[in-house]
């Protein structure tokens, strides 16, 4: 993080992006590193876009100097706003191509903006510009990790990878529930599978694997049932597709290795499967033939273009290709 924040010594920054529980974190750790020591109440200044634009207030407070500090904090909110519009910010695009040094102008913007206006270009030449997206499913275990690491404790893998089948891509879930672990495990041990089994609610876990081996099974009650089941917890029809075509992946690999000769711990290992998995994933392996699995990627890579294009309803699509998976062997 403090790379990416160029050590917060940058004079201009845009902080903006899908995940805004990352951009609040870069906000706060920015503003921990300017004002380290100075009196915030003298040395930070801070405005909302969308109650007000006035670029010449912003600049204004930008080229006044701190006090009893090396450096003045800007903080502009919900800075989303000033990348909409074009009239009215020219004295904020003279500012951002010759800033002042001993200030720090942030534009924080809770969603992305515009990369093709006059401001994005001119801070993103003259200053630091830090694009939040939230990470894909294989990448969460590693930000797990790191979320443990930064917090002076260590997570066994098996274990990160529980919490992540656990919580999903809900970063501020996942970032919480690391808080609790950290209080719950004593220190130094690492936190292990048990920990994360015995404090965390797994019903996420269990409906996902559940709705695999229902399609698996060819049991089209049990699947629709589950992908219900899982759209009323809150899964997104594409983000619940992409973890479905995450999971076949990984027995496309497996079925694989096991027609190679490999052991049903070898081929869940070259797949990639968490411990705690591996007797679920073999299982499910022997319910497919590679021809299969070929097929039911490229009917789950239609859907998938079909969520991200098509107007009809997502539930629709995500229930016709379930229907699909089911279809008997030919």
């Amino acid at each position: 993080m403090s790379r990416a924040l160029a050590g917060g010594k940058a004079p201009v920054y845009l902080l903006h992006g899908e995940e805004t529980f990352l951009t609040r974190r870069l906000m706060a750790d920015l503003r921990a590193r300017v004002l380290a020591g100075a009196v915030e109440d003298f040395n930070l200044d801070r405005f909302d876009a969308r109650e007000s634009i006035d670029a010449e207030r912003i600049v204004q407070a930008a080229r006044t100097l701190p006090m009893m500090a090396p450096r003045r904090l800007v903080w502009v909110r919900n800075a989303e706003v000033l990348f909409k519009q074009t009239a009215g910010l020219d004295k904020l695009v003279e500012y951002v191509t010759d800033p002042d040094p001993m200030a720090c102008l942030v534009l924080q913007a809770m969603d992305k903006v515009k990369k093709t206006v006059k401001l994005y270009k001119r801070i993103d030449k003259h200053g630091v510009v830090i694009e939040s997206r939230t990470p894909r499913e294989r990448e969460l275990i590693g930000w797990v990790r790191d979320a443990v690491e930064s917090r002076g404790r260590t997570i066994e893998p098996d274990a990160a990878a529980m919490l992540v089948e656990a919580v999903g891509r809900d970063l501020a879930g996942l970032d919480a529930t690391v808080d609790r672990l950290v209080l719950f495990v004593e220190a130094p041990a690492p936190i292990a599978l048990a920990h994360v089994e015995e404090t965390v609610p797994h019903t996420r876990v269990r409906t996902v694997w559940e709705l695999i081996d229902a399609v698996a099974e060819r049991n089209v009650a049990r699947t629709l049932e589950r992908g219900h089941q899982l759209v009323d917890q809150g899964e997104e029809p594409l983000r619940l597709l992409a973890l479905i075509i995450y999971q076949f992946r990984q027995l496309l690999v497996g079925r694989a290795a096991r027609d190679g000769g490999a052991t049903p711990q070898e081929a869940a290992k070259m797949a990639g499967v968490p411990g705690f998995k591996t007797r679920a994933f073999v299982r499910q392996i022997d319910n497919y033939r590679r021809a299969e699995l070929l097929a039911a990627l490229e009917r789950l890579s239609e859907a998938d273009r079909a969520l991200k294009s098509s107007k009809l309803p997502a539930g629709l699509i995500f229930e016709a290709v379930l229907l699909d998976l089911c279809a008997p062997r030919a």
